[in-house]
């Protein structure tokens, strides 16, 4: 499992205690159908068995199992000042 993290979504991460959680969010609407995002999240999951747990650097991330991806992930920082989040691309 390829995760390609660059330095500014690291220091980030750190900042928020060197725990990153990535995993789906199903988003539901009464008129369409359910859309399925994947995001990412500082902190730990609080079930661990449906996460694979990945060391990169001095970080840890945790990869819901049922997110597949043929080549590597890829977490990068978008936003500024307060409203930063971490976006996930999948290769």
């Amino acid at each position: 499992m390829i995760i390609e993290v660059d330095e500014e979504s690291k220091k980030w991460i750190e900042s928020k205690g060197n725990q990153l959680t990535v995993k789906t969010l199903d988003v539901k609407g009464c008129c369409a159908p359910g859309v399925q995002e994947i995001v990412a999240v500082p902190g730990k999951p609080k079930t661990l068995n449906y996460f694979h747990e990945v060391s990169v650097d001095n970080l840890t991330i945790y990869v819901q199992r049922d997110i597949k991806f043929k080549e590597k992930l890829v977490l990068k920082l978008s936003g500024f000042s307060l409203l930063k989040t971490m976006s996930v691309k999948l290769y």
